[in-house]
């Protein structure tokens, strides 16, 4: 399927193809959301689902927007590999669904999953622990207060490792092409700019879930603590980490609560720092 449309292209063609099309969908998506929830007459009424509730300033959106234009051209460097790897029978990753039996298909999904949920939550909470990650992980925290161009608002090598299960799972297990994009974008994009965006309508997760994830955890990480709520997609690995943080347990935890401005060498070698 999308392995054919690009067939023969070389390297230095098939990233920057791919990268025209994942900014597209970068501004269409993330700053449509933008203009509806924040610059339109439906912002008013949307205000009261918000997160927090002070407007998030203009400069920090264009530098969501800067770095959102260079880590989306990052994923889909890795996007790029992974179908050269396909075209060159590197990898398993596959464009016709008749390659293999079609249970096949929702199999690897649930896979692309599992591998996702764990990997993204495993390297998220390093990020928060290992000095040199954190040098790196810390410029997608300069936003305590993200817009829907957040979600795409890290530097580069912060995000080509979130992305790099796009690269090395063919090569784990077969994997149709559509679904191992759609998984990811599905996850990483759709749902995250949902978390990024900082709105809380009736209709999505309730911050009060204990499994599921809803902006508010997400927004709480941003602008409350950095040592909660790592998670993208559910809850489960925060609740087995212990690292878990709804409204309901926010006052019983925000003494050691960290802030992204307390993270300092005094602050890390400090117990409990008051955000």
């Amino acid at each position: 399927m999308l392995l054919d449309l690009f067939a023969g292209l070389p390297f230095y063609l098939l990233w920057p193809v791919l990268a025209a099309i994942g900014l597209s969908w970068y501004f269409l998506i993330c700053g449509g959301l933008y203009l509806l929830l924040q610059r339109s007459r439906f912002a008013g009424r949307a205000r009261r689902f918000k997160t927090q509730m002070q407007p998030t300033r203009s400069r920090q959106v264009r530098g969501e927007i800067f770095d959102g234009t260079l880590s989306m051209t990052m994923v889909m460097g890795c996007v790029a590999l992974s179908f050269w790897f396909s075209y060159h029978g590197y990898n398993k990753l596959y464009a016709s669904p008749g390659e293999y039996p079609l249970w096949a298909i929702p199999l690897s999904v649930v896979g692309v999953f599992l591998v996702m949920e764990i990997f993204e939550w495993a390297f998220h909470w390093a990020c928060h622990r290992n000095d040199w990650l954190w040098q790196v992980h810390k410029h997608h925290h300069r936003y305590s207060n993200p817009t829907p161009f957040g979600v795409m608002a890290d530097q580069p090598v912060d995000m080509f490792i979130k992305a790099s299960p796009i690269i090395w799972i063919p090569f784990l297990f077969p994997i149709l092409d559509v679904a191992l994009i759609g998984t990811f974008a599905s996850m990483n994009f759709l749902y995250g700019t949902y978390l990024h965006a900082g709105y809380d309508p009736p209709w999505m997760p309730s911050p009060h879930s204990r499994f599921m994830l809803s902006a508010w955890h997400h927004n709480e990480h941003h602008a409350g603590s950095l040592d909660h709520n790592y998670g993208f997609f559910t809850g489960f690995m925060d609740i087995l980490a212990g690292t878990r943080l709804t409204p309901s347990d926010k006052a019983a935890k925000r003494p050691s609560y960290r802030c992204t401005e307390c993270r300092s060498v005094e602050s890390d070698r400090s117990p409990a720092i008051a955000g």
